[in-house]
């Protein structure tokens, strides 16, 4: 009689070990990374640098994929929509992440329940850029400009809820400067146009204009960060200039999956973005990027969006934007 239930225990047992090898296993194929913005601008930077590193930790393909529209939404509705097996994530950035669907009359997704936060990896700082063409060199020089010439006020925004139109309509609510909005698919649109001097100003994140603030092709008129950057030390806050203490213009960027993603791979990936934060590749991209690392774990960053998503209401009501 014990034989039978010798050779049950050791099935069941062989059994354990094999599913128990099977979730260990994860990751066993390629893993899609999509970034709801266009190549180039500082998501991508960052979303490649990290495919780069994941690539060799995990021994598995990790590919970025752009789905670019409606400030984020497009590739969001991809990632919600994607079978929640921990093999799709999405590379977030915030805002728009919370406040784009806050702006629809019918919202896409909701950012607190549609998707499993994985990790909150860091913020950058926004700049207010100009052509270096532009007839104005400094923010007091472009604020003055722009009084004498409102038909020429204007500003370049990738979007209904990106960044660069949600903090310019609050800078705008705050000064009063006669700006109006010229909207593009993507952040590398609006850049091409400023370069050429087609469009006045914009304000986008550090790692989309470095380069060409290096090279001299723009101009960097402030810093949306609560305090100077060090590698532009002379370039005065937004904060200074519209004499709003406290008044910070940034973006966090992090990794999500579909909601029902089991918890057990939002962890293991969780793990191993944890991991590839702290090699010499990320961090020296995100200190050349100026992006200020802030690791939080998946319980972390939910909080986060949880807030982020009733400060963007407040934001919106500041804004006086409306749902489309």
């Amino acid at each position: 009689m014990k034989k039978p239930v010798q050779l049950f225990i050791a099935a069941a047992a062989a059994a354990f070990a094999l599913c128990a090898g099977a979730q260990d296993a994860y990751p066993t194929k390629r893993i899609q990374l999509v970034v709801p913005f266009a190549s180039g601008n500082g998501i991508d930077q960052l979303a490649r640098e990290y495919a780069e590193v994941l690539r060799t930790e995990l021994k598995q393909p990790v590919v970025v994929e752009n789905r670019e529209g409606a400030g984020g939404i497009i590739g969001g509705t991809v990632v919600m929509r994607a079978a929640p097996d921990g093999y799709t994530a999405m590379v977030a950035a915030h805002p728009p992440f919370a406040i784009a669907t806050l702006l629809q009359k019918t919202p896409a997704f909701d950012a607190s329940s549609s998707f499993e936060p994985v990790a909150r990896v860091g913020a950058v700082p926004l700049v207010a850029v100009t052509a270096s063409s532009m007839p104005f060199k400094t923010w007091q020089e472009m604020a003055a400009y722009f009084r004498a010439h409102p038909d020429k006020a204007n500003y370049a925004a990738s979007g209904v809820g990106s960044p660069g139109q949600l903090f310019t309509q609050l800078i705008k609510a705050k000064t009063g400067l006669p700006l109006q909005e010229i909207s593009y698919k993507s952040t590398a649109q609006a850049l091409t146009d400023v370069l050429a001097g087609q469009v006045q100003v914009s304000l986008v994140s550090v790692p989309a204009a470095a380069e060409h603030i290096r090279t001299g092709a723009l101009r960097l008129l402030a810093v949306g960060s609560s305090k100077r950057l060090a590698a532009y030390p002379d370039t005065p806050t937004i904060a200074e200039l519209i004499g709003q203490p406290g008044f910070e213009a940034s973006v966090w960027y992090g990794f999500l999956m579909p909601a029902g993603t089991p918890a057990a791979r939002v962890n293991k990936f969780y793990d191993e973005i944890a991991k590839a934060s702290a090699t010499p590749r990320i961090v020296e991209f995100m200190a050349r990027a100026s992006i200020v690392p802030g690791l939080q774990n998946p319980q972390q960053f939910a909080k986060s969006i949880h807030d982020d998503v009733e400060t963007a209401r407040k934001m919106i009501q500041v804004a006086k934007l409306h749902p489309e």
